[in-house]
């Protein structure tokens, strides 16, 4: 059985049966990336909130040919867990990598928190990497 989703946020499965998406999981599109978890259970929420960023940033991920992003859960002696996050997003000319030492990369107590730190210090190394590697003309 194949799905398709529909610019209304709605999934029509074979039989034109009709099943509504939340909002978020229906507005990202689909960039080759491997999501991993680390000393957490996987969840599809945070998921769906990287898939979120990697189509928030637009043309900056639209070359992307691959990526992986790790969200691992820090148990540094407290009641809560903590987490980080850290990925490499292969480009056409390199990889961008936002390493667990990026300063704006800090363990957080919220995992949403942890994944916008990381895309935000991700946003700013896909722009350098577009100022030193330009598209060729004629793509967007």
């Amino acid at each position: 059985m194949e799905d398709r989703i529909e610019s209304s946020g709605e999934s029509r499965t074979e039989n034109n049966a009709i099943v509504t998406l939340p909002p978020a999981a229906a507005a990202v599109a689909l960039r080759p990336c491997r999501i991993t978890f680390t000393g957490l259970a996987a969840s599809e929420a945070p998921k769906i909130e990287v898939r979120a960023w990697l189509d928030r940033l637009g043309a900056l991920t639209a070359p992307m040919t691959g990526g992986n992003v790790v969200i691992e859960a820090v148990d540094d002696n407290r009641k809560q867990l903590r987490y980080r996050v850290q990925m490499e997003l292969t480009m056409p000319a390199g990889v961008v990598t936002v390493a667990l030492d990026h300063p704006s990369n800090a363990v957080h107590d919220d995992i949403y928190v942890a994944i916008r730190n990381a895309f935000r210090a991700a946003r700013r190394q896909l722009e350098s990497y577009a100022q030193e590697h330009p598209a060729p003309a004629g793509t967007a």
